[in-house]
């Protein structure tokens, strides 16, 4: 596609976004933040209640909603009042073009059309003609929208993206072809982006299941599924589409974190196992599962074989990943074994990731089993300075003061651990003990 249009890239953060409502009512006030929160019934149904007369930037944030709910003949009407005002407004022409390719109603489509040339508006011409000046079909000006929605996105990494009309544009595209299920597929990845499981499921549905994107789509579902809080809906969802597509690797991969992160260690082994036996063994792409297949035996009090996970892990990408380095060195420190090792470790995942308070913590918890008591104290204290509510770190920093025979500095700490551990926290015992044992009352 010619970088012309990548210029569309800053739709989504200036046009509409400072849109001021021209009128102060409740209602206009309601749909205001409806739209803010892609609540578009909401704001349809309020913008809808005034008869008054609207101003552009009004008629903009009707012609949003109307897009956004799928309401073309209605939109069609208000982007006509809105040529009124500006003949080369972009998004209102974009609409009046499509329904009338919708129509097949080519008067309509020639009138308005002309406004492109007359305007120079690149990003229309590029939608709905051929280099030859030939219009193209509606499939093709779809695609030609998730073109410039594509581009756009990719120059967007350091930029507030408008979702509102990334959404009016992926609307438009669905509503061109409806067959284009990339449009259906991107627009649910937004929603669900956004924690609206129930439209980004609805948009997700829409896709064909003869389509390459079917799979990815139902896999989403059954993720969003836990993520509400239905676990049983999810994990059921999963299983079901595990045993249709057996051969689906990355069903079992999303069935695996499912159970890693509903904590049943167990259920995630086994479909990591699987996994990891049918791909190859070397393969750079499984240092990653038998690290978490590794954090399972780890939390399920598996050392031996956890440790075995993490260090191939590490071989396979040649020590480089952080948190894997501070995930075996830790184990390491609490065992009090391979203790130098550690260190080294650390010292190499910290330099790879200086922000991460984790990694801090175990490099500072390591200056304290090799007795550098001042040094540990000063990189803990670093890392509460980043995390004040991190249990494990006060009750380390705690161990190291009273290392310091900083006992009265400890026993404050370990009182702060009290006051905000959960009840379920497994640390809740030691920190009492080690109170009693330190006088604490």
């Amino acid at each position: 596609m010619n970088n012309n249009y990548k210029k569309i890239a800053f739709i989504w953060t200036i046009l509409f976004v400072n849109s001021a409502f021209a009128l102060s009512s409740s209602s206009f006030l309601i749909s205001k933040t409806a739209i803010n929160l892609f609540d578009y019934e909401t704001a349809y149904t309020e913008l809808a209640s005034t008869e008054k007369d609207l101003r552009k930037s009004d008629l903009e944030n009707q012609l949003l909603v109307s897009i956004n709910l799928n309401y073309l003949e209605e939109a069609q009407k208000i982007a006509l009042k809105l040529i009124k005002i500006n003949e080369g407004h972009e998004e209102a022409l974009l609409v009046i073009l499509s329904y009338a390719k919708s129509k097949n109603d080519t008067y309509t489509f020639k009138k308005y059309s002309k406004n492109i040339k007359k305007y120079n508006l690149e990003m229309l011409n590029y939608i709905f003609f051929l280099p030859d000046g030939k219009i193209k079909t509606n499939a093709e000006n779809s695609k030609s929208i998730f073109e410039i929605i594509q581009t756009s996105n990719e120059s967007l990494v350091s930029k507030k993206v408008n979702y509102n009309y990334l959404l009016f544009y992926l609307s438009i595209a669905n509503i061109l072809d409806e067959n284009f299920h990339e449009t259906n597929f991107y627009t649910a990845q937004i929603y669900q982006f956004l924690k609206n499981y129930s439209k980004a499921e609805y948009y997700y549905n829409k896709i064909s299941n003869n389509h390459s994107l079917y799979i990815e789509s139902q896999k989403n579902i059954a993720i969003n599924k836990s993520k509400e809080g239905f676990f049983q809906q999810g994990e059921k969802k999963l299983l079901s589409l595990t045993n249709i597509y057996q051969d689906d690797l990355e069903l079992k991969l999303a069935l695996a974190e499912l159970y890693r992160l509903k904590k049943k260690y167990e259920d995630a082994i086994f479909y990591y196992s699987q996994i990891i036996d049918n791909t190859n063994q070397s393969s750079d792409g499984n240092w990653n599962i038998l690290y978490l297949r590794g954090i399972c035996f780890e939390r399920l009090d598996k050392w031996n074989l956890a440790e075995k996970d993490f260090i191939k892990s590490l071989e396979l990408i040649n020590y480089e990943s952080a948190d894997v380095l501070n995930y075996l060195a830790y184990g390491w420190l609490e065992r009090d074994i391979n203790i130098d090792k550690a260190m080294k470790m650390l010292i190499k995942a910290n330099k790879n990731e200086p922000d991460n308070h984790y990694i801090l913590d175990s490099l500072a918890w390591a200056y304290y089993k090799k007795k550098e008591f001042k040094k540990a104290a000063e990189l803990m204290e670093e890392v509460i300075s980043i995390a004040p509510s991190e249990i494990i770190s006060l009750d380390h920093l705690a161990d190291i003061y009273l290392a310091l025979n900083r006992k009265r500095e400890a026993i404050y700490l370990w009182k702060q651990v009290l006051d905000i551990a959960n009840p379920e926290d497994i640390i809740l015992n030691d920190i009492k003990k080690k109170l009693e044992k330190n006088n604490a009352g």
